[in-house]
Order: structure tokens, then C-alpha cells, then sequence
């Protein structure tokens, strides 16, 4: 995972290890989903264009809504976009996504 790190943005009062299965199971989930928002197919990482150059960014909403991650995350407290953590800014290409 060389451009995100999967963390919770803040402690649950969760198992460490149901809330861990859940976040990989969440990126797992939006892996093996194309994005309705930026059109990747499923696999790639999603896309944002600033000033014509492409980057890496976060699941996008309706690619996490299609993943059912909005069903996986809140039983362990996690809610939003933020459960995975960006490693910097990184120039979009066609690499995979892992799973986890």
C-alpha cells in the first residue's frame, strides 16, 4: 500500500482487531468496484484533476456507496471518507490497486 495507510482517524472503543477485518474488508470491497464518479474500472485507484495533471486520491463517495462500505464501517464506529489515510501526493497512472 504505497499511497494509502488504512487507519481509523481516531480511536474506537471497538475491538482493534473487528475494526482492523472491517477496514480491509471496506478496501477490499471498493477495489473490486469501479467508480461511477472519475470512471476507473475496477482495480485502479480513483482519480482527481488539479490544474490538467492527475492524481491519487481517496475511494471516492458513490465508488464507497457501491462497495457497501456505508454497511461494513459503521458497526465499528468508522464513518466518512477518511478511514484511509493518504501517504503524500502521488501523479495518477494505471497501477492496481492491492488487496488487502
Amino acid at each position: 500500500m504505497e499511497y494509502f495507510t488504512l487507519t481509523a482517524k481516531k480511536p474506537t472503543s471497538h475491538d482493534p482487531i473487528a475494526v482492523d477485518a472491517a477496514l480491509r474488508q471496506a478496501w477490499n470491497a471498493c477495489a473490486e468496484t469501479a467508480c461511477p464518479k472519475c470512471y476507473v474500472p475496477a482495480g485502479q485507484y480513483c482519480r482527481d484533476r488539479t490544474a490538467g495533471v492527475l492524481y491519487v486520491t481517496r475511494f471516492h463517495r458513490p465508488r464507497q456507496d457501491a462497495a457497501g462500505v456505508p454497511q461494513i464501517l459503521p458497526p465499528v464506529g468508522l464513518y466518512g471518507l477518511s478511514w484511509a489515510k493518504g501517504n503524500g501526493r502521488f501523479r495518477w497512472d494505471d497501477r492496481r490497486v492491492p488487496t488487502v
